[in-house]
């Protein structure tokens, strides 16, 4: 198959990690893959295999240059299928794609709520021959409406990189401290601030703890006032963005995963791969994956005081630790892996376009 992959993103996260690796397995497995982008630069460093990179405008939902450049891609290279990753990319992909013999493939890794609107109907009902999920949970988000096609939708689960040999960080505790990595986007929807004020409680009767949060975003000034209101500044760090996740969870003795709103989080499944025991908010996508008490432990989203009680039971319990730690590395064994994954994508890719 002829397959564009379409991302826009001006940053990099989990969702230009699953493009990039997502077309690094097809063109693997000898498809013809390339990835039309926004910004060539946030790829830069991340590749594990040469993937073609084709640089369109992407100015806004209605850019009819972008539309009509894409049009032309998909036509001269007669692509098969076009796979948009962004909200944005759906609506140019699929006006450009209309009139092609190209079929048309969303990809959706987070709950969202449709309007009822024409253009949601377009974008979600006429556009797509097809919809890629990471969950179930984001599944059964678009099939609440009845006007989206149920039947047209592919829950295949993320696969996880995890690099064994990474270039080392500094120290990120003293000896003797207990140490949680968190990491994400800093937005409102990730729930750091939860975490900030879990760690206050149970510092009370866990002083060893530290805890490091990876990423950037809007919420990083809030983040950083409510460290210091809390007078936190010698156990919580703000880390910044990291391309090398990998070597701060080889130094975790905890995960967390505070979201809000998630499908499958890329976070949880790299700190399985990495043997760390996990803490995570029981938001559909998560709880479909963390087995509460043996892939890790659940707790409600947004409440500090039941986040502090499952941090201080991981401390206090190291037997507990290994459990949760040997179940998520074997959840990634079977189910959440790249190749798994590369060979559901391509299954679903080919009952399209036959």
């Amino acid at each position: 198959m002829n397959i564009l992959f379409v991302n826009s993103s001006r940053v990099w996260g989990g969702n230009e990690k699953w493009t990039l690796r997502a077309a690094e397995t097809l063109q693997a497995r000898g498809h013809s893959v390339a990835i039309a982008v926004r910004d060539p630069d946030i790829w830069s460093g991340h590749a594990r295999s040469e993937i073609e990179k084709i640089v369109l405008p992407f100015l806004n939902d209605a850019d009819l240059k972008t539309i009509f450049k894409l049009r032309g891609l998909i036509k001269k290279r007669h692509v098969d299928v076009v796979l948009p990753t962004r909200s944005r990319d759906y609506w140019l992909t699929g006006f450009a794609r209309l009139g092609t013999p190209a079929r048309y493939v969303m990809r959706m890794g987070i709950t969202r709520e449709v309007p009822h609107t024409l253009k949601e109907h377009l974008r979600y009902r006429v556009f797509p021959d097809g919809i890629v999920v990471n969950a179930e949970a984001v599944r059964a988000s678009l099939a609440a409406h009845p006007w989206i096609k149920a039947d047209r939708i592919r829950v295949i689960y993320n696969g996880v990189d995890f690099d064994s040999a990474p270039e080392l960080l500094p120290p990120l505790k003293k000896s003797g401290e207990f140490l949680i990595v968190a990491a994400g986007r800093l937005g409102s929807d990730k729930g750091f601030d939860i975490l900030i004020e879990a760690m206050a409680l149970a510092l009370k009767k866990a002083p060893q703890l530290r805890a490091v949060i990876f990423g950037h975003g809007e919420m990083e000034k809030p983040l950083r006032l409510l460290i210091i209101e809390r007078a936190l500044e010698e156990h919580v760090t703000l880390g910044g963005f990291t391309t090398n996740l990998s070597a701060a969870l080889l130094q975790a003795d905890l995960a967390v995963s505070s979201s809000y709103r998630e499908g499958v989080s890329n976070f949880i499944l790299e700190s399985w791969s990495a043997g760390v025991p996990l803490i995570a908010t029981a938001i559909p996508g998560s709880a479909e994956i963390v087995t509460d008490g043996v892939r890790g432990r659940l707790v409600p989203p947004g409440d500090s005081r039941k986040m502090a009680d499952a941090i201080l039971e991981a401390v206090q319990h190291p037997d507990l630790r290994a459990l949760w730690s040997a179940a998520g590395k074997q959840a990634i064994a079977e189910t959440f892996n790249w190749t798994k994954m590369g060979e559901e994508l391509e299954r679903f890719l080919k009952e399209i376009t036959e």
